[in-house]
């Protein structure tokens, strides 16, 4: 259990007080009272019943690893295995439950020599987003929604969790005919649109994994372009830019890709990486925005707040929680079970339906 998570007996003893040394218990079977195994069992986030099965524990691949942090690979952070996990068990679970759910892909092939228009334009149309539907989104918050509905209308659920790790912005997993795009809700809810097609791009071309994003691999320079196509039209982009240009200054160029983005309501790093493949800016202009803009990120990352429900439902997405309730209606599952599969507790299960399905009102 320490090895999937990649934790060490430190790590554990200092935030579960035992009665027994830890190092003992890891290096043989050891007898330790019942409290002592509930502690262990909360950490793991499991019933202590686990801790007795006498098997080694078996994680779920993570899937490829696209990341490249500081020119290096890392292993995913404890609290990201922890993530991981979830989503496995999370999609495993749709395998057996939903099996009529089925992610579906645009028609027309996309590999990663499709050019980036043409997997951009084919994406967009199969989604169905108008340039109006989305230049006249109220907020950033119904921007996110348009394109996350736009996914689960094609079956792909969509997770917006808290993925405490420096290396990773998002990451995807497919099962079968089932699929999961999982996004960070550290980032702005224009970054996580990017992520979500970025993260579609890898599910099409059968690529998931963990993903940082930045342009390290043929790969994700490919997923980057194709998303940016598809959040950017060329003749959208240069109906926005009309009579207007980089270049003046390091301030107003950083005004004007932030206006750019508000308008487009897309990301500030999709829209660079947009305007460097249109070149409409080149790669050193490119270069000294993008250093600016990451400096900025941490100032601009923004969550949800409101109420303790609209974050706990997307964190598995909402068509994935219509669909737990949908079997536990038809008897495929108990209340426990859906507790467990919407991951709340059991007392919480009618308040999160009513904010689910409007009844206290649409979560963000």
């Amino acid at each position: 259990m320490l090895a999937n998570r990649n934790k060490l007996v430190s790590d554990i003893a200092a935030d579960v007080p035992l009665s027994v040394d830890l190092s003992v218990l890891v290096a043989a079977d050891t007898e330790l009272p019942f409290e002592d195994l509930v502690a262990l069992a909360k950490h793991f986030k499991r019933p202590w019943s686990y801790l007795l099965i006498d098997e080694a524990e078996v994680f779920d691949s993570a899937g490829q690893d696209n990341r490249s942090f500081s020119n290096q690979r890392r292993a995913p952070s404890p609290e990201l295995m922890d993530e991981i996990e979830a989503v496995a068990e999370m999609l495993a679970a749709a395998v057996e439950l939903f099996p009529s759910n089925r992610y579906e892909v645009p028609p027309a092939a996309i590999t990663s020599d499709t050019s980036p228009e043409v997997a951009g334009a084919a994406i967009r149309d199969f989604l169905g987003i108008t340039t109006d539907q989305q230049t006249r989104a109220r907020d950033d918050f119904e921007a996110l929604r348009l394109w996350v509905d736009a996914l689960h209308a094609r079956g792909v659920y969509v997770s917006q969790r808290r993925l405490q790790d420096e290396t990773i912005r998002a990451f995807s997993r497919v099962e079968g005919e089932q699929a999961v795009v999982v996004v960070d809700t550290g980032d702005t809810p224009y970054a996580r649109i990017f992520s979500l097609l970025h993260e579609y791009c890898h599910v099409i071309l059968r690529s998931t994994g963990l993903c940082d994003l930045d342009d390290h691999s043929a790969v994700e320079r490919h997923c980057n372009a194709a998303a940016a196509a598809t959040l950017m039209p060329r003749a959208l982009v240069t109906s926005i830019r009309a009579g207007r240009s980089f270049g003046v200054s390091p301030d107003a160029d950083d005004s004007l890709l932030r206006e750019m983005s508000s308008e487009l309501r897309v990301s500030q790093a999709a829209l660079l990486i947009r305007l460097r493949e249109l070149g409409a800016i080149d790669q050193a202009t490119y270069d000294d925005l993008e250093a600016r803009r990451s400096a900025r990120r941490v100032d601009e990352s923004r969550t949800p707040g409101g109420t303790y429900y609209p974050p706990q439902i997307n964190r598995i997405g909402r068509r994935y929680a219509h669909n737990v309730f949908g079997a536990l209606d038809h008897g495929l599952i108990n209340r426990q079970d859906a507790s467990a599969l919407l991951e709340v507790g059991e007392h919480l299960i009618a308040t999160y339906r009513d904010e689910l399905e409007g009844r206290a009102g649409r979560s963000r």
